[in-house]
């Protein structure tokens, strides 16, 4: 199955807007920087009703980073526009379930966070190895 076909089966519903507008997106780095940014404010002023995503949403919003950054690169771009839809997805308060709705309200974002953690499992985790062997040079 392509990696970014038009809907698979697994899907989010209503994720496919957010990600057409990621492939747009991934073309302009300053921009998704700021996407990036929205995003770890929004973790810090909801950290409470975000739940799990609080522990998730970070390392792809470092993995994106890195790859603005020209930093990390050993990630196909169809996987970084599937990162940045659902980064989009997150910051956006009216996405399919509106965040403001008490406790459903940031379900669909965990589903799309979900969802893209499933489908990119490999090159997440190659991120993860590659970013703990950073932190001795950083260190040093």
């Amino acid at each position: 199955m392509p990696l970014l076909s038009s809907r698979s089966s697994d899907q989010p519903i209503g994720f496919e807007r957010f990600r057409k507008k990621a492939e747009r997106l991934t073309r302009d780095p300053k921009r998704v920087r700021k996407v990036v940014r929205q995003a770890y404010d929004k973790i810090a002023d909801h950290s409470e009703e975000i739940g799990q995503i609080r522990d998730d949403l970070p390392v792809l919003l470092r993995l994106v980073r890195a790859w603005t950054r020209r930093e990390y690169r050993r990630i196909p771009v169809k996987a970084i526009v599937l990162i940045a839809g659902a980064v989009l997805y997150f910051i956006n308060p009216f996405d399919l379930v509106p965040d403001f709705l008490p406790i459903i309200g940031y379900l669909d974002d965990a589903a799309v966070l979900g969802y893209v953690l499933r489908t990119l499992q490999a090159e997440v985790e190659h991120y993860r190895v590659w970013e703990a062997d950073q932190r001795p040079k950083l260190n040093a």
